[in-house]
């Protein structure tokens, strides 16, 4: 089952764990990416990083949060909150945290680990996650909307992802009332989420397609099919590292089922035409994409610091040599591998620096993205 514990940890969230994290103080694992740390048994995870399924609920008799007062959002809060604690089976034991009391780093790294979304980490006072132990659930209140389940799983997992935060649905639902229309569907703060409320995606790597110059054309058939391709932390983020986001566009009028019957033959396309763009790499540009891996790592090697798209620009760059079973640089084994690469896509804290590339750079972060990138790699790509 998709949100089974995981043993790493096998202690229990104590009360006293759930008033830590609502006063500020995350523990370790809040912020671990299930996606990352299970990539090495997940479907298809040669291209896909992660699958997400994110429901859209809002309360009744409640205004949206962007015309919400504060009180309201403290309701709405409470009501959210209770609701998920009168669920003992699976929702109880979730830990509360209060986005505003968290610091930069911490808001950062849940962003990271997208176990938050960027807009709920730059939203105010009254919003709130419940996050799992294991890394695989969270509840954001009063974001964009009151309510917004997400369901996270490592690979190609969409189903399991789906089937997770519809599992969380309808445990609330027993103790909420929706804001529905029977015409109409789900209320939200945004008409194309109007409908069912759904949005499903996951986050693939596409770099043999970039290589040979197909990516463009590619991308844009899966468009034509309203299929929304963006960056790796969703709308407005930044592209970088060949990292694509394949989602739904509208969910009006469409069942759930039929939802997700959209996206995962488009998603199943683009792992098959990155498999085979990677076979003929293989065949027909093995130096050229050796020579790009040897620069890419001689870059690594020399910087003092990388900030977030070139850090995952040169890691793409290496783990598309690995990927073509190219040989290392040292002679070892071709490497990253998809779970080193999924670990260390997690670990270069990224994802608020392509969210907001205006913000001030993180000096810590720019420093030890080369070192993060050396440590996992060197015995790989050591150049004698």
């Amino acid at each position: 089952m998709l949100y089974k514990k995981r043993v790493q940890y096998n202690h229990a969230m104590t009360s006293s764990d759930r008033d830590a994290a609502t006063r500020g103080a995350l523990a370790p694992y809040l912020k671990a990416p299930v996606w990352a740390t299970e990539a090495a048994t997940a479907p298809d995870s040669d291209v896909a990083l992660s699958a997400r399924a994110r429901l859209a609920r809002n309360l009744a008799d409640f205004p949206f949060p962007q015309q919400a007062s504060e009180r309201d959002l403290r309701r709405v809060a409470q009501e959210v909150r209770r609701a998920a604690l009168a669920d003992n089976e699976r929702l109880a034991d979730l830990a509360q945290v209060t986005v505003s009391s968290l610091t930069a780093r911490d808001r950062a790294d849940l962003v990271d680990a997208r176990r938050i979304s960027p807009e709920l980490a730059s939203a105010g006072a009254n919003r709130y996650a419940l996050l799992d132990e294991a890394g695989y659930l969270s509840i954001f209140i009063n974001e964009e909307d009151h309510i917004r389940i997400q369901a996270l799983a490592a690979g190609n997992a969409m189903g399991a992802a789906l089937r997770s935060a519809e599992d969380v649905d309808d445990r609330l639902v027993r103790r909420l009332t929706y804001a529905r229309d029977a015409r109409w569907g789900f209320l939200t703060a945004s008409l194309t989420n109007m409908g069912a409320g759904m949005r499903v995606s996951v986050l693939t790597h596409l770099p043999a397609l970039a290589f040979l110059g197909r990516l463009l054309d590619t991308l844009q058939a899966a468009h034509t099919l309203d299929i929304s391709i963006r960056g790796a932390h969703g709308e407005g983020t930044q592209a970088a590292g060949h990292l694509f986001q394949v989602s739904n566009a509208f969910t009006f009028g469409l069942p759930s089922a039929h939802i997700a019957g959209r996206v995962r033959p488009v998603v199943d396309y683009l792992i098959a035409a990155e498999r085979a763009a990677r076979r003929e790499i293989a065949e027909l540009h093995t130096a050229r994409i050796v020579q790009n891996a040897r620069d890419a790592w001689t870059r690594i090697e020399r910087a003092d610091r990388l900030d977030a798209a070139e850090a995952l620009t040169l890691l793409s760059t290496l783990r598309l040599s690995a990927a073509a079973k190219l040989p290392a640089l040292g002679g070892h084994a071709p490497a990253p591998d998809a779970a080193l690469f999924a670990s260390l896509v997690a670990d270069l804290h990224t994802g608020s620096r392509l969210t907001y590339p205006d913000a001030v750079p993180s000096v810590r972060d720019a420093i030890q993205r080369p070192a993060k990138i050396r440590n996992a790699l060197r015995h790989f790509y050591r150049i004698r």
